[in-house]
């Protein structure tokens, strides 16, 4: 019998293969002559002087390489910030920020990339690309009584207190000159492109690394409301509070007396490693649900729906190999100091309540397309009911390494761990669960 973990681990290596940066950009971005053209847009690049390269994200340099690769010589100045160190040659200058916490490399990053943009006329083409995991790689407070330390206290509050994506951007927005369309509103003397890959909901562009670049009102009282809902107060630097509280416009007022410059086109999100995920496992004979509403959530009622969608279509096509597909990013609270993340927790929780359930022949993986899961060095993890079950006969309790926010050490000791190192990439999370 095949065995569906491997399954559906190849299904996710062959769709972080088909969604690469830099084959998209190849072919969604042509240089005819001397005229760039994107979608329905194009520039005539002979009106300007240079082109200056800003990345800022988990794929900047796979996107800076494609961008440099196609302009060539016009490329005259360029940034580069990303999450690790890679051995991909660019002419652009490479800044290795702090992720998913900010560091002293976030700073200069952002304090560099705010001098490049202010020193760049009409005569210059800005081309920024950005991509998931900006927030914390760049970074620029709005007030100089908020330190490093208190942004790292502040993210690593947000990440872990169970709110979305959408509320945690609210609260780092209204802390930063960068974000909320900071660095657009530096840059509204210039010409310039936004080259986005989405770690967000499908179109959401004011979402992918705080949205740097568009025009946003930011502040009122919906960030200190994120505050209050999540009881947030005292756990968050009295710096940061106070800021939160003030009844301000936020740094992107001031936007009414500009026009935006910035023509965003999105290269690549979630739904594209959906649906190429779904086209893989057709290719292999499964029959394929995709579900779009399993989107966001607490984990555990994610993990809960999709066992249950993934058991009525075995049930209703007993003789065929199913297989349901979703994404998006899922919440997982941290009550514990293990290793993990929530995909790998994800998938102790489903594989343990399949052993529960002696349901034997269903396997589930969850993975980062950028590679990276949580604290711990796997993108991922893929398991079944029998992995659980043979794990408790060697004393691994599923349960206890759950309640620790343990996973991946779990994982290490069973089996099940998908390790691809940083992908270079990041459209969120993708989850196959197979039945045979």
């Amino acid at each position: 019998m095949t065995d569906l973990k491997e399954t559906a681990k190849s299904v996710f290596l062959r769709t972080l293969h088909a969604i690469d940066p830099e084959s998209i950009i190849q072919s969604k971005l042509q240089l005819d002559g001397e005229t760039l053209r994107f979608g329905n847009n194009e520039i005539p690049l002979e009106q300007f002087s240079e082109i200056v390269l800003i990345g800022m994200g988990k794929a900047s340099l796979k996107m800076g390489r494609a961008v440099e690769s196609l302009l060539g010589h016009r490329v005259k100045r360029g940034i580069l910030v990303t999450d690790h160190h890679a051995r991909l040659p660019v002419k652009s200058e490479v800044i290795v920020g702090g992720h998913p916490l900010p560091d002293a490399n976030s700073l200069a990053a952002g304090e560099r990339i705010a001098e490049l943009v202010k020193s760049c006329g009409k005569d210059v083409l800005l081309i920024f690309l950005i991509s998931g995991g900006g927030s914390a790689m760049v970074e620029l407070p709005v007030s100089p009584s908020i330190s490093l330390e208190d942004l790292r206290i502040t993210n690593k509050v947000l990440i872990g207190c169970g709110a979305t994506i959408r509320e945690i951007n609210l609260v780092r927005k209204s802390l930063s000159r960068i974000k909320g369309g900071g660095l657009g509103l530096l840059a509204r003397n210039s010409k310039s492109l936004g080259l986005y890959i989405s770690d967000v909901n499908p179109g959401d562009l004011h979402s992918i690394a705080s949205n740097p670049l568009l025009p946003e009102e930011i502040g009122g009282d919906a960030p200190a409301d994120v505050v209050t809902r999540f009881s947030l107060s005292d756990r968050l630097p009295g710096s940061v509070v106070e800021v939160l509280q003030r009844d301000s416009e936020g740094f992107s007022g001031g936007w009414e007396s500009h026009a935006c410059q910035t023509v965003p086109m999105l290269l690549l999100d979630n739904s594209d490693a959906i649906r190429t995920a779904a086209e893989e496992a057709r290719q292999l004979g499964f029959r394929v649900e995709v579900r779009a509403d399993l989107i966001e959530g607490d984990y555990r009622t994610i993990a809960d729906h999709s066992l249950e969608h993934l058991l009525n279509l075995k049930s209703s096509f007993p003789n065929e190999r199913v297989c349901v597909i979703s994404g998006g990013e899922v919440s997982c609270p941290v009550h514990g100091d293990g290793v993990g993340g929530r995909n790998q927790e994800f998938v102790l929780y489903s594989a343990a309540k399949l052993a529960r359930m002696g349901i034997r022949e269903l396997a589930v993986l969850s993975c980062g397309t950028d590679g990276i899961d949580g604290n711990s060095n796997a993108a991922g993890a893929v398991a079944d009911a029998e992995l659980v079950i043979n794990a408790a006969r060697h004393a691994l309790d599923a349960s206890i390494f759950l309640s620790r926010n343990d996973s991946h050490r779990f994982f290490r000791r069973a089996g099940g761990l998908v390790v691809t190192g940083p992908s270079g990439n990041n459209v969120r999370d993708l989850r196959i669960l197979m039945a045979q």
